[in-house]
């Protein structure tokens, strides 16, 4: 199929990667004051130290997922004419 467009995934993955890029921003630099107003206000006894640790490196991977998608969008073999 020569000539193809996929304007529409390139946008999806676009804006995936914003949406990933935000939440591993907030995860990472969110402390236990963000943590609590964001999980519904969970009683402060069970949000202990390991959850915060465990929560900043899911943010590091979702950054690296960012990332990747963001790759994934400017693919420009998907886009050349073979």
């Amino acid at each position: 199929m020569p000539g193809t467009s996929y304007r529409a995934l390139r946008i999806i993955l676009n804006l995936l990667s914003v949406f990933a890029c935000v939440a591993g921003l907030v995860m990472i630099v969110g402390g236990q004051p963000l943590i609590i107003r964001l999980f519904l206000r969970p009683p402060e006894s069970e949000v202990p130290t390991l959850l915060l640790v465990m929560l900043k490196e899911m943010g590091g991977l979702i950054l690296m997922l960012a990332v990747l998608l963001y790759f994934a969008s400017r693919d420009r073999c998907a886009t050349l004419p073979s």
